[in-house]
């Protein structure tokens, strides 16, 4: 299948620069130390967002340094953990992520969140059925946006094309947010499913719905 307009989001130079004044607010007070927890989990969450729509490793390792310092100054609360865990991940160091995790679900972190990092590694390691198990039982609890992408990029790895089309699609039609960041990613990784199947045109197609949604997307552009 071929994207259509998809749901209306905020215009992708508009979020970039919301991101960007997001990110500078929040690091702001972070050096002096008027963040919460969660709120310095989500300033590392934020700035590997812009780094990978950038394309920029100095943000993907800012925030890995900023993950590793929120666990030595918050190391009893599972946030933190879960945080230095997806920047692990992010660099693909998949062993010290799963420690994390374990670590995480210790100090009483929710099961959806454990459950959706693990998914993440597992697939990221090869062991798709034990990741497919996750996926299911995600989609049966809480079929949320969220969840279908997953689970369509899940069956992209796979090689099972007619089911990630199917989740993709599925996943796309029902995004309620206005955020474009979400669908561009989902849009990507469409193309970099067809694109690893060899059909180039409809990895082109995919790829450049992403830049529509976000014109600074530069993996999409260089896809």
């Amino acid at each position: 299948m071929t994207p259509d307009s998809g749901p209306a989001t905020t215009a992708g130079v508009i979020a970039l620069g919301n991101l960007e004044a997001r990110i500078d607010g929040q690091a702001w007070q972070a050096t002096r130390g008027r963040l919460t927890v969660g709120e310095r989990a989500e300033l590392v969450e934020l700035i590997a967002l812009r780094g990978h729509m950038l394309g920029r490793i100095a943000d993907a390792e800012r925030a890995a340094a900023l993950a590793e310092e929120v666990v030595r100054q918050v190391p009893g609360d599972a946030r933190s953990f879960v945080a230095r865990a997806r920047m692990a991940a992010v660099f693909h160091r998949f062993v010290p992520a799963l420690t994390d995790l374990d670590a995480a679900a210790a100090l009483g972190v929710d099961r959806v969140t454990l459950d959706e990092e693990r998914a993440a590694i597992y697939q990221a390691l090869g062991r798709y059925d034990e990741a497919l198990a996750i996926r299911r039982q995600a989609l049966v609890s809480h079929a949320d946006f969220s969840a279908l992408g997953a689970l369509a990029g899940l069956y992209a790895e796979r090689g099972e094309m007619v089911e990630a089309d199917r989740w993709f699609m599925a996943a796309r039609r029902c995004y309620r947010g206005v955020s474009p960041f979400p669908l561009a990613v989902l849009d990507f990784q469409c193309g970099q499913m067809w694109m690893e199947h060899d059909d180039l045109r409809r990895a082109r197609v995919w790829c450049d719905a992403a830049v529509r949604r976000v014109p600074a997307y530069v993996p999409a552009q260089g896809s």
